[in-house]
């Protein structure tokens, strides 16, 4: 639902006219996008916290996907709330700290699914069984689609 919602509000500024302020559902759609991407960002991020605590942080690096991304969400829900005309490069840099997290958590998932019981010659079995590899790709997606809002906002201050 969220990535529907995100394709609509590019068809809307894509089919935008010339010289117009995009807007969806009233609001300008720079800041609109960057409100869907924090809120959205928050649900992942609860997913993950469940889900992790469930695998009981047995590595370290399992904190990183329940700590990276809630700054990202504030930092977009910042930038959608208060309609500053300025660069956010702690923002843009952060987002891309946000994605790299999430392609990384790829790796880590793969590895996750290798350590059960037949590794990848028991694929069938611990695909289900093991971590969910296309999980952590949501925090990429989130976290290029916020950069594109900020771009937005920034090439259209009044978007």
């Amino acid at each position: 639902m969220l990535s529907g919602l995100l394709g609509f509000t590019g068809e809307r500024v894509r089919e935008n006219p010339a010289g117009a302020t995009p807007r969806i559902f009233g609001v300008p759609a720079g800041r609109a996008m960057a409100a869907v991407c924090a809120f959205g960002m928050l649900g992942t991020v609860g997913e993950a916290s469940l889900l992790h605590f469930r695998g009981a942080y047995h590595d370290p690096a399992m904190y990183l996907p329940v700590t990276v991304p809630p700054v990202a969400a504030a930092l977009l829900a910042d930038t959608a709330a208060v309609p500053r005309r300025r660069h956010r490069w702690f923002t843009r840099w952060w987002l891309r700290l946000t994605a790299a997290v999430g392609l990384a958590g790829v790796g880590f998932h793969v590895f996750g699914v290798a350590r059960n019981m037949g590794g990848w010659r028991n694929w069938s079995q611990n695909l289900l069984n093991g971590p969910p590899i296309p999980a952590p790709p949501s925090f990429t997606g989130l976290a290029l689609a916020g950069l594109a809002a900020l771009r937005l906002l920034e090439d259209r201050p009044d978007a």
